[in-house]
């Protein structure tokens, strides 16, 4: 399903390059994060749940690359998120007020620290800081959430505040302030 549907959409911008712009772009890169994900990281979760467990057909080595992928599409999407909401919210609120308007270059250069950022923290269970492997009911694989080393637990700390609770909240003030403009 992921993989057709956001293949299809893939293909709606290949026909109508027109509709790319500093506005779609991030909605492009989730769309392009979602197809990854799928191709790459959820068929070996498929062949798992059919045979039961991941080292049944699977390695633990395909274990650790199965998580590195998802784990690294889904906070590069959850970045993306909130530079669409900061895009949103200069639209809505900042540009009436400065006439500041997104340039190509400025888009480029959030896609580049979202890809970095997500990067080093998808690479970091790899280099000793965390670790990934199988989750409670042993058909997928992920962060190891029951490591409770200091580095496990700091690592764990970190994603926490870096990939839920700073996004979330610079996303709600984002919105907050939209809804008090608009209103």
């Amino acid at each position: 399903m992921g993989i057709t549907l956001n293949g299809l959409t893939m293909g709606v911008f290949a026909r109508n390059p027109k509709m790319i712009n500093v506005n779609t772009f991030f909605i492009i890169a989730i769309i392009v994060n979602g197809f990854m994900s799928s191709a790459l990281a959820f068929i070996p979760v498929i062949i798992a749940e059919f045979s039961g467990h991941w080292l049944v057909h699977l390695s633990e080595a395909s274990c650790i690359s199965e998580a590195f992928i998802a784990y690294y599409f889904g906070i590069s999407s959850m970045f993306y998120h909130v530079c669409i909401t900061y895009i949103r919210y200069l639209a809505i609120v900042a540009v009436p007020v400065i006439n500041a308007h997104v340039e190509k270059w400025r888009v480029a250069l959030a896609f580049a620290v979202c890809q970095l950022i997500s990067l080093l923290l998808a690479v970091s269970p790899l280099l000793g800081l965390g670790s990934y492997g199988l989750e409670a009911h042993g058909t997928s694989c992920g962060l190891a959430w029951n490591d409770r080393s200091r580095t496990g637990l700091g690592y764990l700390m970190l994603i926490g505040i870096v990939c839920f609770v700073t996004p979330m909240t610079f996303m709600g003030v984002c919105y907050v302030r939209i809804i008090k403009t608009v209103r």
